[in-house]
């Protein structure tokens, strides 16, 4: 409330400011607020715009609330801040556009949008940008080949993007070529209503014992999990996804078969009207656990193997459809929505909603499925930690499209795929571990897909690396994060940065995290942390006294639903004048990976000696 108060003081103050051109726009220095408060001050305003119809039927204040984004923009446009209040200013204009339908807003949203995409291209912002953008192009009389064009261009530059999908589909030959001829089949085929949200091929990792799948339908969606049936002996072996308001292409209905591992084939289908389904068969199935993550939206389900005999498999609960958070406006595609839908009314999606369910034995006779208890938990460990480290994930930050942290012309992408290499290289020749890279070039890959693959090559360690950054560049030092709920609202940031969402969001997931980290690793995760930043902090000192930031634990996306302990290390800090010079330094890129090894190998040592003295 502080903050909502304070930015429409700042308003007030500066409603000379906001009157005049948008480029003319000056900050008021003196003001005491850091960015990022007035960045969230500014987006608690915008809400109440939407929630307060006195304020919201008002055309001058939603084109305040624009300028403070604008103003956020002009004065942290290198920070971190820069694109996402650009890209907030851009969406407030076409709220406005879609309330009173004036041209000129319409017009403020498509130059705002553009102007990200060209400002920062390799912003994770970058491709969502230039599709609202060819939208809003689309939308205005005579700029249809505008519209196409930016499609185009997200098809191939940002071939690996979350838009590319949705960008060939209006760039299709149905669209913009002559019309060939049909057959009876295909004539009858209707096009996905404009209120569903279409769904794209699903993406999956498979290993003999584990599966993740992942769905990403074009909006925030309800879902379900359940298991369907069983096959003749009992044994569970099929796993349906039902997904509310949602639409499958006749294209993609066909069934893919896989045939590797765990997963036999997935067989997309539309259920009905508005229910999309996703039928998984399995060679078996003991366990799994269904959740939606956001930015953009998406369902991931992990599923582990088991030979398990069961007779019921889903309880009248689990079958209720899962809510994905607060949805007073159920939303379809950002490219259909009605022209008086609201972009900005609907809450943060945040939802780890998390469902897990274990298959009921038969009977007394039939033994249970595993359920990890303390005395298998003690096997566990000694496994992992004192006998059976063998393979090590080491993951580098962000890449592609998503550059990470940007300061003084560094990009932390490079900086970690550097580091990440040489800890490769000296965990595999010093200490004879099998190592395994998530990316070993400048390639986007989603934070879902880096844990699984360090679950699918049944990993015994997962370390991802990553730069940190603030506003205050006097900020400086190295901290080591473990899956967990954050304590501090640094913690939260840290973790907004890295989730590529806000820390509103963070602060929603906490509620709803603790039932889905029952088994994560905690204990193991934290003892990995202490281990490498004292290594990290110990190690350096000769070269540099890093301050030490201590270990802390908050909700990483990236760590989610890994079946080994697993960390994040915040190397330095990239905002920080001193720090980003060091960063530039091959001498001291080596001593931080040198020294990261070093705290990897000193806790398997640890507890491989101590699972000896047993």
């Amino acid at each position: 409330m502080f903050l909502f108060v304070a930015v429409l003081l700042l308003i007030a103050a500066a409603g000379s400011a906001f009157s005049a051109p948008r480029a003319g726009i000056k900050v008021d220095r003196t003001d005491t607020l850091t960015a990022e408060q007035r960045y969230k001050g500014t987006k608690e305003y915008a809400a109440r715009l939407e929630q307060e119809n006195s304020l919201g039927k008002a055309r001058g204040n939603w084109l305040n609330c624009a300028r403070m984004f604008r103003a956020i923009h002009v004065s942290e446009r290198k920070g971190v801040l820069g694109p996402t209040s650009l890209f907030m200013e851009a969406r407030t204009y076409r709220r406005m556009f879609d309330l009173f339908r004036m041209p000129q807003d319409l017009e403020s949203a498509r130059s705002s949008f553009l102007e990200l995409a060209d400002l920062y291209p390799g912003h994770t912002l970058a491709d969502d940008a230039l599709f609202e953008a060819a939208v809003c192009a689309g939308m205005t009389p005579g700029k249809e080949a505008l519209a196409s064009e930016l499609y185009r261009k997200i098809i191939t530059f940002y071939p690996q993007g979350d838009q590319v999908e949705k960008a060939r589909a209006k760039v299709s030959p149905k669209k913009f070529e002559p019309a060939k001829p049909q057959s009876p089949a295909q004539a009858t085929e209707s096009p996905a209503p404009q209120h569903l949200a279409s769904l794209p091929p699903v993406k999956y990792w498979a290993s003999e014992d584990y599966c993740r799948i992942v769905l990403q339908p074009a909006a925030p969606v309800a879902f379900t999990a359940q298991v369907l049936d069983q096959q003749g002996d009992g044994r569970l072996r099929r796993l349906v996804i039902d997904l509310a308001r949602s639409y499958i292409a006749p294209k993609l209905r066909q069934p893919l078969p896989v045939r590797h591992g765990l997963l036999k084939s997935v067989r997309p289908e539309q259920l009905d009207d508005e229910t999309a389904r996703v039928i998984l068969d399995l060679t078996s199935l003991s366990e799994y656990k269904a959740f939606s993550l956001t930015d953009p939206f998406r369902v991931v389900v992990d599923i582990r193997g088991g030979t398990a005999v069961v007779k019921e498999a889903q309880s009248a609960e689990a079958q209720a459809p899962l809510p994905v958070g607060p949805q007073p406006v159920q939303p379809a595609d950002k490219d259909k929505r009605p022209a008086v839908a609201s972009v900005l009314a609907q809450p943060p999606v945040v939802s780890l909603t998390e469902q897990k369910k274990r298959p009921p034995r038969v009977d007394a006779a039939t033994p249970p499925p595993a359920i990890k208890g303390k005395s298998q938990e003690k096997l566990s460990l000694a496994q992992q930690l004192g006998l059976g480290v063998r393979t090590i994930v080491i993951d580098p930050g962000h890449g592609g499209k998503d550059p990470g942290a940007m300061a003084f012309g560094l990009k932390e992408k490079d900086i970690v795929l550097t580091i990440s290499k040489k800890v490769a290289k000296i965990l595999k020749e010093t200490y004879r571990y099998d190592v395994v890279l998530t990316r070993t070039k400048d390639i986007f890959i989603p934070l879902e897909e880096r844990t699984a693959i360090a679950n699918t090559h049944k990993s015994d360690l997962f370390i991802s690396i990553h730069t940190n950054a603030h506003s205050d560049r006097s900020k400086s030092g190295i901290e080591t994060y473990f899956l967990n709920l954050a304590t501090d609202a640094n913690a939260m940031r840290v973790a907004a940065l890295e989730n590529a969402t806000s820390t509103h969001s963070i602060g929603e997931l906490q509620d709803i995290l603790s039932t889905l980290m029952q088994n994560s690793k905690i204990d193991e995760s934290t003892r990995l942390a202490r281990s490498v930043q004292s290594n990290l902090i110990s190690g350096l000192s000769g070269l540099y006294k890093p301050r030490d930031l201590g270990v802390k634990q908050a909700p990483f996306y990236v760590l989610i639903g890994a079946e080994m302990p697993a960390i994040l290390a915040e190397i330095a800090f990239i905002t920080n004048p001193e720090e980003a010079r060091l960063l530039q330094n091959e001498r001291y890129l080596d001593a931080i990976a040198a020294h990261l090894a070093a705290g990897i190998a000193a806790y398997v040592d640890h507890h491989h000696t101590a699972a000896i003295t047993l």
